[in-house]
């Protein structure tokens, strides 16, 4: 028996999980805004309060836990891995062809001409080669938050054997050994992505552990619930912050992913308590959240340079680029996620399905 496999069978689609997917992409788009009036509107600083590195390694935990629960309520064998594969693939892959695409082609022949760079260490150090690696995210310079997608894509190959791992409770404290021991290397791996893998595998083990915290908090008065839950979302959300940790600080990975797994167990297994997640507004956000991820770099970077040009950077100019930014970045959002992600990944099924009649004819 795999503790894994079997538990992801009991379990279902999470719509509150899904909401603050959405909320989490939210919080990086108004981070990198804020990021952004530190460039242009330098008069108008003040301490950042939107933490988008916590709410990417939220990301990574929740995606941890719903890819690899998505693989293990069908077993984990050949097949399918395969389907799993292909699934992935048509999932993540259009959206990053077309806004590292246009990136790329923006760095090129718009960038230099403009006051504000999308990413200004980009300047004589774009190449085809980075271009081209940017399609998988080694190389960020074309669309920024891509960096997390090349995590992503490292860990969804890893997932498999992550899955596999919960035969027996020996196998599942080695690979939490191993994913420690890979964390430590001395090596500077692209995006730190041996920071992270961790972080996936403790949302992939909430399947093992999670149901008897979330049966435990459930017993407790909602008042104290309620406290508990806030006082881990705060100390999640504000360690970073006040600590001042960076990117390459493999202890905050730590601590974030740990705070964030407790968080996620106790939502996935106590739906109950979060049906406010459930409102149109918030599943509108969860729907858009990967091309809200996506798209709103190179969005805000055209709006800071457009602001600035018509209005200068003045009081008007810094509300016109905050508003514009958060209504366009929706609305492109939406339409990504239409036309580019649902498109996507309904390509991927009729080519998976045609392959399949193609194999029983033969």
């Amino acid at each position: 028996m795999n503790i894994f496999i079997e538990s992801a069978k009991q379990q279902g689609f999470s719509m509150p999980l899904h909401a603050l997917r959405g909320i989490a992409a939210l919080i990086v788009l108004l981070c990198h805004i804020q990021a952004r009036i530190d460039e242009g509107f330098p008069q108008f600083t003040f301490t950042h309060i939107f933490n988008g590195s916590a709410a990417v390694t939220f990301f990574f935990v929740l995606s941890g836990l719903v890819v690899g629960a998505s693989l293990a309520k069908n077993g984990v064998n050949f097949h399918s891995t395969l389907v799993y594969t292909h699934r992935r693939v048509f999932r993540i892959m259009p959206l990053m062809l077309v806004t590292v695409t246009l990136g790329g082609l923006y760095l090129l022949y718009l960038d230099p001409h403009l006051a504000f760079s999308l990413n200004p260490k980009s300047y004589g150090d774009f190449s085809l080669a980075k271009f081209v690696a940017g399609y998988v995210g080694y190389s960020l310079k074309a669309n920024p938050p891509t960096w997390s997608i090349f995590v992503e894509l490292v860990a969804s190959a890893l997932i498999p054997l992550m899955i596999l791992s919960g035969k027996n409770i020996r196998l599942m404290a080695l690979t939490l050994v191993a994913c420690i021991a890979l964390s430590l290397l001395p090596f500077e791996f692209q995006h730190y992505w041996n920071f992270y893998m961790i972080s996936f595998y403790l949302g992939l083990s909430v399947l093992w552990w999670g149901k008897p915290v979330a049966l435990a908090t459930q017993q407790l008065p909602t008042s104290i619930f309620w406290l508990l839950i806030g006082g881990i979302f705060t100390a999640f959300y504000l360690v970073r912050l006040m600590s001042g940790a960076g990117y390459g600080d493999v202890w905050i990975v730590y601590c974030e992913s740990i705070l964030v797994a407790l968080m996620i167990a106790v939502i996935y297994y106590s739906p109950a308590r979060f049906t406010f997640l459930a409102k149109p507004v918030f599943k509108f956000l969860g729907d858009i959240s990967y091309s809200l991820y996506l798209t709103h770099s190179l969005l805000l970077i055209l709006l800071l340079n457009a602001s600035i040009y018509l209005l200068g950077a003045s009081t008007a100019g810094a509300l016109v680029f905050v508003a514009s930014s958060i209504v366009m970045s929706l609305a492109i959002a939406t339409l990504s996620y239409r036309e580019i992600e649902l498109k996507g990944m309904q390509l991927g099924e009729e080519i998976r399905k045609q392959k399949l009649a193609v194999e029983k004819l033969s």
